[in-house]
């Protein structure tokens, strides 16, 4: 077995956690500032996710559009008005997991390469930089940006191929949604399951979630454990 070089984590309920309260609240006052029915617009807006995911709808305004059109209301100021509440409502909600930045840092001060690998939105953009996250990691590779998403093998094979890592020599870190791990290490990488006790369990597919046949962690600090640390 070699030695592992390079650490891949997933984003979203691995590294970051997601208020799920402050999230559909910023979606409710976002349709009762602009007089749209709360409910239609969250529904209106979640039939958008695929497509955001894989960057057809390449900004916040975009997705917004989008979704409007789907309730029937085409207005480009209400448009502008509902992005500007989709990026400012994720800048509040989300927040570090408990020792994941002292991990990330004393990861790397150890020697592993470290790289980022989320399906994500363009709105995710407007989180980068408060979290220092491209500071944090050496290569960032993003759904939005690649027009692929996990579970798709080659959204794994071109994260091998920018960071020129081995397949072998890298162990891929996630939560196990849309199965991320499966297919991580059908693609010959190794595998682990970070499996906090709180997350968004809203945006989970409990239908396409990663087999058991992973090693498993529940915190930062058994991560560290993990590597001996």
């Amino acid at each position: 077995m070699k030695e592992i070089k390079w650490l891949f984590f997933d984003l979203f309920d691995t590294i970051v956690f997601v208020d799920e309260e402050i999230y559909y609240k910023g979606k409710r006052e976002a349709a009762e500032l602009t007089g749209i029915d709360p409910d239609n617009f969250i529904s209106a807006w979640k039939s958008t996710s695929e497509e955001a995911l894989i960057g057809k709808l390449k900004d916040p305004f975009q997705r917004a559009n989008e979704a409007l059109k789907k309730m029937g209301i085409n207005d480009r100021n209400i448009s502008a008005k509902i992005a500007i509440y989709d990026i400012e409502t994720l800048q509040r909600c989300v927040s570090f997991y408990d020792g994941a930045t002292e991990a990330l840092s004393f990861l790397r001060e150890r020697g592993f390469n470290l790289a980022l690998l989320s399906n994500a939105t363009a709105t995710t953009a407007f989180i980068l930089a408060p979290l220092h996250l491209r500071d944090r990691f050496d290569h960032l590779i993003l759904s939005y940006e690649i027009g692929l998403k996990k579970p798709d093998p080659q959204f794994f094979k071109i994260a091998l191929q920018r960071t020129n890592a081995l397949a072998e020599e890298s162990l891929f870190i996630g939560d196990g949604a849309n199965r991320e791990l499966d297919a991580a290490k059908e693609c010959g990488m190794k595998t682990l399951r970070i499996n906090h006790p709180q997350k968004a369990h809203s945006f989970m597919d409990k239908n396409n979630l990663s087999s058991d046949n992973h090693d498993e962690v529940k915190s930062f600090n058994e991560l560290l454990k993990y590597f001996g640390y």
